[in-house]
């Protein structure tokens, strides 16, 4: 979710990234993310213009729905948590991780790791999207993550301070960020030495949309999706999993992150063909997990022809 710069963020943007960060980096573990979600949901009564975009954007996905005010509000409050995720990123350790995040199907990573395989995980940005990343550099994997830079906005001053205090604090992470634009070969020997890659399934954080994309229908609408999780198995040999992060249903006060079981990779087949049929599972696969989560996706206001959605020609 990207918000227009102005004087007012420029002021919000000293008090959050200064007193309020330093504030809770001090708080018992986990605090963080409760206090910025409640953060989130504050602003979502004041954001009339940024709301009324995403709620326009919720409807054309889900015309039928009736809650669609509730989960405007959710997604508000997600971005904020993912906003300032960083905040928790040098606390994050072995023994007090499991204040943040509970982990399903980590056992995927841990099996791979016993048969030397590297592992490719494929997400949508659901939650606090670098959370399992940092999680998972805590608990000792080599791991990886492929990254689309800053939001591609003239900020001021105030906002390039901002942007290069979150940089600090992301570089607290036990990982490696990779430029996603760069190429894939050192990514590539990554998960041929047995490592673990992050890599977007939706769009990109920095609003540049990166590597080889393929249309789908995504929640009824043609989306542009990346095929690169499906090119760096097929070309490694890792093992494919998905990944998404969502509030803990057990406890939401932190989140939840779900690796599913292996994905299939037919490797006999081109590699054209191959990646068409990755198009065709990740449409599937997002639709079903955004579906059942709406209010953990970062990207409904980019939900919307000539962003993610494909412009009618």
């Amino acid at each position: 979710m990207v918000i227009g710069e102005s004087p007012a963020k420029d002021a919000y943007r000293l008090l959050v990234w200064g007193p309020w960060r330093i504030a809770l980096e001090r708080s018992p573990p986990g605090w963080e993310y409760r206090a910025n979600r409640a953060l989130g949901e504050a602003a979502a009564r004041f954001s009339r213009g940024k709301r009324a975009e995403v709620l326009a954007n919720l409807r054309r996905a889900f015309p039928a729905r009736d809650d669609l005010d509730a989960v405007s509000t959710q997604a508000f409050a997600t971005h904020f948590v993912n906003q300032y995720a960083s905040f928790a990123f040098g606390r994050i350790d072995s023994k007090n991780w499991q204040n943040y995040l509970r982990f399903e199907g980590i056992e995927h990573i841990e099996s791979a790791r016993a048969a030397g395989k590297g592992v490719v995980l494929m997400h949508p940005h659901t939650g606090p999207a670098q959370l399992p990343l940092a999680v998972l550099g805590a608990l000792g994997h080599a791991v990886h993550q492929v990254g689309g830079g800053e939001v591609a906005v003239e900020k001021s001053r105030v906002g390039r301070w901002a942007s290069s205090e979150r940089a600090r604090l992301e570089a607290r992470m036990k990982v490696t960020l990779h430029d996603g634009t760069s190429y894939l070969r050192a990514l590539l020997r990554v998960l041929e030495g047995g490592g673990v890659v992050l890599t977007a399934c939706d769009g990109t954080g920095g609003g540049k949309e990166l590597g080889r994309r393929l249309v789908r229908p995504v929640l009824g609408q043609p989306m542009v999706v990346p095929v690169g999780a499906f090119y760096m198995a097929l070309r490694s040999g890792a093992r494919l999993h998905t990944l998404y992060t969502v509030r803990d249903p057990e406890r939401p006060s932190r989140h939840l992150s779900v690796i599913g079981p292996e994905v299939p990779v037919v490797r006999e087949l081109r590699l054209a063909e191959a990646l068409e049929r990755g198009a065709d599972f990740t449409a599937a696969w997002l639709t079903d997990v955004l579906t059942r989560f709406p209010g953990d996706w970062l990207f409904w206001d980019a939900f919307r022809p000539g962003a993610l959605v494909v412009e009618p020609s």
